[in-house]
């Protein structure tokens, strides 16, 4: 026995596996300073490199960990005002990032953004071992060095989130997914080898400890992120496959037993650590998912149950049983029970399935197209194909579980991100793997001297000497090559040369674009209206750092939420340390009194009641809402018409050829009334509309087209057009329409009403449009108000200057012989100063108003 240890011992210590050790750690270390390369640029101002969306809320939970080490939030009221979000990302990430910031001493926050951005990237370069690992195991050291090489460089959404500045647990979700898919192959290799046999307790030893491993890593993930989840998944559908594999070769199936009942064991103990957070779906920490885990251990007693039972059966008449017995026992777990069947379809539908709209506006949750996956893998895809085939042809002659399992990991993996691209990140470790093989399979054409194959490079797959196992062997690499004829041995070569071109084509693409990436920055003008609102608007009496208990928690009357769009919810709580009423995690944004609805709706009224519902005091709006995130606004608001109503496209005919057209989209009316357009565009003034561009339209019930073609139409002024648009008859002109409409952001094609409760009270330094249009700053924040009352009758006007230098006039009219304004005179709002008072035009009167007048909508 101490001869065997000393002979494993020296193996790794052999000169060529030193040297496959450099180079697996020359290789993590490439793939780190790849990562970090914004790192040393010299600019100590790092919260300029920060993500703006999902990173700036986990430096948020960081230092709230950080107060109040080693406890953990799981209820958050400074977001998603004024209900409070219920946590579902896990705590492993921001404990580690508060853990290291204690051992190094940081306690700034400029101090905690250096220590915490290196993590991500940290984690990615790791994933070079344990993918060498991996694939040295199911394949040979070759296939794994360049495995780990392509994990390293592979661009995508993996590189993207391990970036240095992307401070956010998507890295983490891969590393302990593929850690923990490392520990299950490492436990189907050894127990292919290492059969459990129930009857002999000493076969039990070692599978019940890779299951304990396997169960460990397990929760880490989870601890990570409740989408772990997914690989208990993979796993389930791994399972029976194994079984039958088991059974094929002899065996009962004893070895899945054991593996998958202690690795889901551990898993349901180290859940009940994490604990139980939330009700609703698994993408939460919810009894669903020891419901899920105890599934897993039942369903393989019961597979190890009928295998035992019909071992004197046919081998089919086994595989059989298993599919009339899985079909059967998905019948009756829907019909006995009905609620929780559909909980685990609802939430698998969600997952893989959704078809719901509205996450088609979310950037990294739309379905991946073919030319997204092209785009970030490239040559790679066909190297992952071509690992798949090799795996295929080696399950066929050898039945080996471990590559049927890397498979099934592949497509799974594979599937999800076709529905949501999210999981791309995910998918970077099958495809190094795949392609890795691939890459491996090719190269293990050329001859090598008997010390540099594969058994030498440590898979971890011999077979001890003078001991024969049941199955066949693992090693591939083992089989005697036999004699190639002159064709055979020529197609070999090309095909190597094939596959080495694709890698080489492979690694120059993805390094190239993954040095292109440059440093991430965070939004300056986003980050200069949160600070301003941080320092320059009322304390809403809540503790940033304090730790609250949901079921024990009120606001005080001094709170108040801040409206925006979701995206910018993390920004106004870490940089603004004031409370959104919508975030990223989508929480606020549709319902009556949604962000959607507000910025989407026409009537002032409405907008007043739905930031009083939410008790909100401040509006923040930017130019990307007014333009490009628009559409996504519109179909939250109503995803039936989406964008249409307010930007339609029509074809525009070609004048030298009428046969002929061009698409183009313009502004109607619809759009210009929207509350997002009244403030960002023209400031909640009363704005006149000055020449537009009055179409005549076939419709497409008419013309046959998917959009309306332009038959006729010009610029004009609006009176102009709005006589001829009036004077139309759609009775007599059917299948025409006629409709005035604008191309710039601030051309309205009818009158614009002036808001009377929101005042402008500071924009940001950058100018979004060019010199020739007027002047929009990116970002801008509005505060509501009551109004002051002014009798009277015609259109007041008053000066307004704004932080920035910008001077515009707001106008209003009166209603009802009342005028509602929202700007003291002589005085400041916020940054805004407001030199004068206002005027009628009507009469010439000016009015003095104060700043109390305006907060108490008091009548002068």
């Amino acid at each position: 026995m101490k001869e065997r240890d000393e002979m494993e011992y020296s193996r790794y210590l052999k000169p060529f596996t030193l040297i496959l050790g450099g180079i697996v750690l020359l290789i993590t270390f490439f793939s780190f300073i790849i990562r970090t390369l914004p790192a040393y640029s010299g600019n100590a101002d790092v919260l300029m490199f920060v993500g703006m969306d999902d990173p700036t809320y986990q430096l948020r939970r960081i230092e709230q960990i950080i107060a109040n080490y080693p406890n953990i939030a799981w209820f958050d009221p400074m977001t998603y005002f004024p209900y409070g979000q219920p946590m579902h990302w896990g705590p492993l990430f921001p404990f580690l990032g508060a853990a290291l910031c204690l051992l190094t001493g940081a306690v700034t926050r400029t101090e905690i953004i250096s220590a915490t951005l290196f993590i991500p990237c940290a984690m990615a370069a790791l994933m070079v071992p344990i993918i060498y690992l991996l694939v040295s195991r199911i394949a040979d050291w070759k296939s794994g060095l360049v495995a780990a090489f392509f994990i390293a460089i592979v661009p995508g959404q993996f590189f993207f989130r391990s970036f240095y500045g992307y401070l956010d647990h998507h890295a983490g979700e891969v590393f302990f997914s593929t850690l923990f898919c490392l520990c299950y192959l490492s436990a189907l290799v050894y127990s292919r080898k290492n059969p459990v046999d129930l009857k002999d307790r000493e076969t039990w030893k070692v599978p019940i400890l890779l299951g304990v491993l396997c169960g460990i890593t397990y929760v880490l993930g989870l601890a990570l992120m409740p989408t772990m989840l997914l690989f208990a998944l993979i796993v389930g559908m791994f399972t029976p496959v194994w079984f039958i594999i088991q059974r094929y070769i002899g065996h009962l199936g004893a070895s899945a037993l054991v593996i998958n009942s202690v690795t889901f064991f551990v898993a349901i103990i180290g859940f009940f650590f994490i604990g139980i957070h939330s009700e609703g779906g698994l993408n939460y920490y919810t009894i669903g998912h020891p419901i899920a885990y105890g599934l897993l251990i039942l369903a393989n007693v019961l597979l190890f149950g009928f295998s035992y039972h019909l071992k004197e059966k046919p081998f089919w008449y086994y595989v059989g049983a298993i599919v009339g017995v899985t079909i059967l026992g998905i019948i009756a777990f829907a019909l006995v029970f009905p609620d929780l069947f559909a909980y685990m379809m609802a939430n698998a539908n969600a997952f893989f399935g959704s078809d719901d709209i509205h996450w088609k506006t979310i950037q990294e949750a739309r379905p991946w197209s073919f030319d997204d996956a092209w785009r970030t893998f490239q040559y790679s895809l066909i190297l992952f194909g071509a690992g798949a085939a090799v795996l295929l042809n080696r399950i066929r002659k050898e039945l080996c579980p471990s590559h049927v399992f890397t498979l099934i990991w592949a497509v799974v993996i594979f599937y999800a991100t076709c529905q949501h691209i999210r999981y791309e990140y995910y998918l970077a470790a099958p495809v190094a793997i795949l392609a890795g093989i691939a890459v491996g399979s090719a190269l293990g054409i050329i001859e090598l001297p008997s010390r540099y194959r594969s058994g030498s490079g440590g898979t971890g797959d011999e077979q001890h000497a003078g001991k024969k196992k049941a199955g066949k062997t693992h090693d591939v690499s083992k089989s005697k090559k036999g004699h190639l004829s002159g064709p055979v041995k020529a197609g070999s070569y090309a095909f190597l040369a094939i596959i080495l071109v694709l890698a080489l084509l492979f690694s120059h693409q993805a390094l190239s674009r993954n040095l292109m990436m440059g440093a991430y920055n965070l939004n300056p003008d986003w980050r200069e209206a949160t600070e301003w609102l941080n320092g320059n608007t009322p304390d809403p009496g809540i503790d940033y750092y304090a730790i609250y208990d949901e079921n024990n928690f009120t606001y005080p009357d001094s709170a108040y939420g801040v409206m925006s769009w979701w995206d910018y919810g993390h920004m106004i709580t870490f940089l603004g340390k004031r409370m959104p009423n919508a975030n990223p995690f989508q929480y606020g944004v549709n319902g009556p009194n949604g962000s959607a609805r507000f910025f989407m709706t026409h009537d002032e009224s409405e907008a007043d009641q739905i930031l009083a519902n939410l008790n909100t005091k401040y509006v923040i709006t930017d130019y990307e809402m007014d333009t490009g995130k628009f559409w996504a606004m519109s179909t939250w608001d109503n995803p039936d018409v989406g964008v249409y109503p307010y930007q339609q496209t029509f074809v525009f005919p070609n004048p030298e050829d009428p046969k002929s057209g061009m698409p183009y989209p313009v502004l109607t009316n619809e759009y210009y009334q929207t509350m997002i357009s009244r403030l960002h565009n023209f400031d909640g003034s009363y704005t006149e509309p000055g020449t537009v561009f009055l179409l005549k339209y076939m419709k497409p019930s008419a013309s046959g087209l998917n959009v309306p073609i332009v038959v006729d139409g010009g610029q004009t002024n609006f009176s102009a057009a709005k006589a001829i648009a009036d004077s139309f008859n759609p009775q007599e002109n059917p299948q025409y329409g006629v409709i005035m409409v604008n191309m710039g952001y601030t051309d309205p094609v009818e009158p614009v009403r002036s808001l009377g409760h929101y005042r402008l009270i500071f924009e940001s330094s950058t100018r979004a449009t060019p010199a020739d249009m007027d002047d929009i700053r990116y970002v801008k924040i509005f505060e509501h108000v009551k109004g002051a009352q002014i009798a009277g009758d015609g259109m007041l006007e008053l000066k307004v200057k704004t932080n920035t230098g910008r001077e515009f006039v707001y106008r209003t009219h009166s209603v009802d012989g009342i005028f509602t304004v929202p700007y003291p005179t002589e005085a400041a709002a916020g940054a805004i100063t407001i030199p004068g008072r206002y005027r009628n035009v009507n009469t010439g009167a000016e009015y003095q108003v104060t700043e109390e007048q305006v907060a108490k909508g008091e009548r002068i």
